[in-house]
Parts: structure tokens; C-alpha cells; sequence
């Protein structure tokens, strides 16, 4: 049986909820971890808060059965918190009685957390918030070193307010199954921002494609010649004279998103270690998938070095003159060695 993953990148770049579901799904049929698939869970909810997709109780009836039956989950109590709208009244009594010694107990233990959330449920539920522009999100935490590293979501919601988007992204932090190298990733947020994308031009639209092939035909190319000026020629009205395609462009990014982007490209990049010719395509698979260059480069190297080892090395096989050839070379250079070594007895 294929060992199946369920970390921070199929949580969090898995597109399609069915896909998602499924995985989770498959993930505990294969391990029976419970308390991973409860992590799992609420760092899910924690992306629809932030997400314009709907990731709302996802693989909900797993979640409800793991807490109604399941033993393991008894060593993570403070977990059922995130899943209150998952039960009815009745449900809830019994997942607070299965967790805890006593509602004193549920309700002491609990306060800190419930009172955190309680402003965050509404979102942790949400479902789906449409956007007009796409927006992706550029965030920077503290791992468990104290170093700081990027992360970036794709498909969020613009709208939540700065309160509630430092408050999702804390819960991240309660959660220890984001690690690498033995490093706790999410420790602390220090900032994020939201990059809005404007949209440019799309030829898939008919209309559009024909009004931007009629702008086109009016560039001449670079080899164009000027032709004499004649006296009766008249002067072009500057006002009428169409606007370039990049016209504005510049001046709608955002100066600090900009910086905050080119920041996470270059992380830990060296420039010199691609050529010229390589780097345009290695930035833009970069920029494309939300990657850095660096973890660009490493992944391309990686997909290399299977390629090579999966592919076996052929001998070529050689003509029966360049066998002689060989042998005749063998022997001059053992012949040089008899000759070089008497050099030395005598």
C-alpha cells in the first residue's frame, strides 16, 4: 500500500475540497493517527478563515466519530473546542463528558481558548467568499529557532480584518505538526499582507482577442525605416494617440507588497548559481506555483537527480577498429612505464 502524506503542503495547496476530504479520509484508514487528522482539521479551518473557497467541515462525520469514539483524542482535549458547530446540544454534552472530568472542569480548562475563538467561529465555518480581484496572501513567522520564514497562501479573502487575520494565523502556532528539520514552523506571526492581482489581458475572449490584435497590427517592427517628411503631412493629435497596453500598471502595485514579493523570491537565493538564460524561466515556475527561487532550484535539482537514477547507463558499444585502438594505447602506455622504470634501476 502507498504510504500516503497529509502535511502542510496537501493541506494548504490542495485545491478541490473532494480532493482534500478524500485524502483525509484515506490518510486515517491507512494510520488510524486521531490526533493528527484532529490537527490536520483545525489547521483546515484555519484556511477557510482565511480562504475565498469553502474548507468548512471538512471529512466532518470522521471528526464527529473521532470525538464521540475515538480514546486517543481523550489526550488532546482542548481540541473540541474548534468543532463546537460540528454537534448538536446533546452531542456536545456527551464529547464534554468523554473529554473532561466534569463541566467545571470543561469550562476552566476551556476559557482561555473558547473566549479566543469565539469571534473566529464564524469564520473557522464560513464556507465560501467570493472575491472580485484574486488575491494571494505573503505572511513571515517565527520557527522554534527564532528564525524567521515565509509562507504564502493563494485564493484568500481580503476582507477580514487585521484583528481577526493575526488571531487565525496565531492558532497555526498551537500546533506541532508543522516541523522541518525538527523545527517548529509557525511559531509567531510577525506580518502578512495581501497581494491583490489586477488583471491584465485575455485573448480567450473573442471580442477581447479582437480588439487586441487591432492594437497590435498598429506596431510597427523594429525595422521599420522613417520616410521622408513631406511639407502637406499632417501632425498626429497627441490626444488621440492610443494608450500603451502597460499604461498605469506600475502605479497600481502596491510599493510594500512589491518588496514584501521580490523579498520571498530572493530568500536564500544566489544568482550566480543560474545562468542568464535559465533564471527568467526558473522566476517565472517560481512566481507561477508560489514558490521562492531557492525552493524553486532545490525542487528542479531533486526532480534531476530521480531522472538520472532512474535512468540506467548505457556502455556504447565499440567497433572492432576502435577496440584495437584501444589495446594499442594500453600498451604504449605500459611500454612508456617498462621504460621510465629501467630509466631508474640504472
Amino acid at each position: 500500500m502507498t504510504n500516503l502524506k497529509l502535511g502542510k503542503s496537501q493541506i494548504f495547496s490542495i485545491r478541490k475540497y473532494k480532493n482534500l476530504e478524500k485524502l483525509i479520509n484515506d490518510y486515517y484508514q491507512q494510520t488510524k493517527d486521531s490526533v493528527h487528522i484532529i490537527y490536520c482539521a483545525i489547521a483546515i479551518s484555519v484556511r477557510n478563515g482565511l480562504s475565498a473557497s469553502d474548507f468548512s467541515f471538512v471529512a466532518k462525520d470522521l471528526i464527529r466519530s473521532l470525538f464521540l469514539e475515538n480514546e486517543e483524542v481523550r489526550t488532546i482535549p482542548l481540541s473540541c473546542v474548534y468543532f463546537r458547530d460540528y454537534f448538536n446540544e446533546s452531542e456536545w454534552t456527551t464529547v464534554v463528558n468523554r473529554l473532561f472530568n466534569s463541566q467545571e472542569e470543561f469550562e476552566q480548562l476551556t476559557e482561555s481558548t473558547r473566549a479566543y475563538i469565539e469571534d473566529l467561529r464564524p469564520l473557522l465555518i464560513s464556507g465560501e467568499n467570493p472575491t472580485k480581484k484574486k488575491t494571494n496572501m505573503l505572511s513571515y513567522f517565527k520557527d522554534g529557532n527564532g528564525k524567521r520564514h515565509s509562507w504564502s497562501l493563494s485564493n484568500v479573502n481580503p476582507n477580514i480584518t487585521k484583528d481577526q487575520h493575526y488571531a487565525l494565523l496565531s492558532i497555526l502556532g498551537t500546533l506541532n505538526i508543522f516541523e522541518k528539520d525538527g523545527v517548529r514552523r509557525f511559531v509567531e506571526p510577525i506580518y502578512a499582507d495581501f497581494l491583490t492581482y489586477e488583471s491584465g489581458f485575455d485573448r480567450r475572449n473573442e471580442e477581447e482577442a479582437a480588439d487586441l490584435r487591432e492594437k497590435a497590427g498598429k506596431l510597427l517592427p523594429i525595422t521599420t525605416q522613417s520616410a521622408p517628411v513631406e511639407e502637406n503631412t499632417v501632425t498626429q493629435d497627441p490626444s488621440n494617440q492610443e494608450v500603451p497596453l502597460t499604461h498605469g500598471l506600475h502605479d497600481s502595485i502596491n510599493e510594500r507588497d512589491a518588496n514584501a514579493k521580490r523579498d520571498f523570491l530572493l530568500k536564500e537565493f544566489d544568482p550566480s548559481s543560474v545562468s542568464q538564460e535559465e533564471l527568467p524561466d526558473l522566476a517565472m515556475k517560481a512566481i507561477l506555483e508560489g514558490k521562492s527561487l531557492r525552493d524553486m532550484q532545490l525542487e528542479q535539482e531533486k526532480q534531476k537527480e530521480q531522472v538520472q537514477t532512474q535512468t540506467p547507463s548505457v556502455k556504447k558499444t565499440l567497433t572492432r577498429e576502435e577496440r584495437i585502438k584501444q589495446l594499442q594505447e594500453l600498451r604504449r602506455g605500459k611500454k612508456h612505464q617498462n621504460k621510465r622504470r629501467g630509466k631508474k634501476r640504472k
